[in-house]
């Protein structure tokens, strides 16, 4: 049974999110108190409260937990030794095919025989337009070492520390990679700079992999989105992957519960897409056809 005060802060909770609450309308000093809770409530989400119930704050990989949440960690170590193994392969073959041959395009040239300087770009939002966003995924790749950034707002108050977070990454970067990013990414975290009144540094080149992706496959493919990519170019299938149209749903049920569950399968989902973001571009320079074989 709950505690003396819990089920009235129970309430306030629900009235916070404007649900319907079956129960006599307070008078008086009752109503007084509750609407004092309500504010009080209202300012800590203003702030931007991290959500005290999640977990995620104790995870190994955790870099930063002031103002937002930062997990930094190996990529490869998310996939299979084979997957990593095969996703090495591929790099290193793409890097002496250009080393051979001078038919790439000039921006892909540039990204795979200087891959250091280029930030990976994924973003995950709360829906489409400029929608908030709630987890910046970021990948670089050096010679021995592909490391994953993500940096997550624990709540809806979080995401100008997030923004920050990005202004600072754009700062050091000398090339973007994306798919579909110059499309749906940039012009949303533009929107919410903006919106913050947040200022972001140049942008520097944008590699949009989507383009020479269509032009490659777009004839031997049923489509090119980005996980059709991963099946018949990298030759990987995902298990148990949230689809993408759940992600919002999933992010609402954390700010709501704090409970980790649905979060960590979408920091998974965005992962995977950044290691299919480097495996596409090495496959597109490759002088085969770059599918995928048994």
């Amino acid at each position: 049974m709950s505690g003396p005060g819990n089920g009235d802060r129970s309430k306030a909770r629900r009235e916070l999110r404007g649900e319907r609450i079956d129960s006599m309308t307070p008078h008086g000093d009752e109503l007084r108190d509750r609407l004092q809770r309500l504010e009080r409530l209202s300012q800590k989400r203003r702030r931007g409260a991290p959500v005290k119930a999640s977990t995620l704050d104790d995870m190994d990989d955790v870099v930063g937990r002031d103002g937002v949440l930062i997990l930094e960690r190996d990529a490869l170590s998310l996939m299979a030794p084979s997957a990593g193994a095969a996703f090495g392969e591929r790099l290193a073959r793409a890097r002496d095919s250009l080393s051979k041959d001078g038919g790439a395009d000039q921006e892909l040239r540039d990204l795979l025989l200087a891959p250091e300087g280029a930030l990976f770009l994924d973003t995950e939002t709360t829906g489409l337009g400029s929608a908030m966003v709630f987890l910046l995924g970021v990948m670089r790749v050096t010679a021995d070492r592909v490391v994953l950034r993500q940096v997550l707002a624990r709540d809806y108050g979080e995401e100008p520390a997030l923004l920050g977070q990005w202004t600072e990454m754009l700062r050091s970067a000398g090339m973007l990679v994306s798919f579909n990013g110059k499309s749906f990414d940039m012009p949303v975290l533009r929107d919410r700079l903006g919106l913050h009144g947040l200022t972001a540094p140049a942008e520097p080149p944008h590699v949009d992999l989507l383009h020479p992706a269509r032009r490659r496959w777009r004839s031997t493919l049923p489509d090119c989105r980005l996980q059709t990519l991963e099946w018949m170019v990298c030759g990987r299938r995902r298990s148990g992957d949230i689809p993408g149209e759940e992600i919002p749903a999933a992010y609402h049920r954390f700010v709501r519960t704090g409970d980790p569950s649905d979060i960590m399968s979408v920091l998974h989902h965005n992962a995977l897409d950044l290691l299919t973001l480097a495996d596409i571009a090495a496959a597109l320079v490759l002088p085969d056809d770059g599918l995928a074989r048994p």
